[in-house]
């Protein structure tokens, strides 16, 4: 999961690097922004979870951090319903 989740993250980071740019262009412009600089820090969630989740051997880190992911979701997800072309 780690290993995807770093894959991912270089992905994410890149197209967030090439829109960067045009992250004030129009409602879909800012709505790519807004998925792709909330999928990188849901990929470094993931990295996080996993590693701690490793070296405690507990599942809580990974509860955490998904119950923070979900947070971060819907907060995109309202940052661009509420976006006007």
């Amino acid at each position: 999961m780690m290993a995807i989740a770093f894959v991912a993250l270089i992905a994410n980071t890149s197209c967030l690097l090439l829109i960067s740019k045009h992250r004030e262009g129009g409602a879909h412009m800012k709505a790519s922004w807004i998925f792709s600089a909330n999928d990188v820090v849901i990929n470094l969630g993931v990295i996080t979870a996993g590693a701690l989740v490793a070296w405690t051997g507990s599942n809580y880190p990974d509860l955490i951090i998904g119950i923070i992911a979900g947070g971060i979701v819907l907060n995109g997800a309202r940052r661009i319903l509420a976006l006007k072309g």
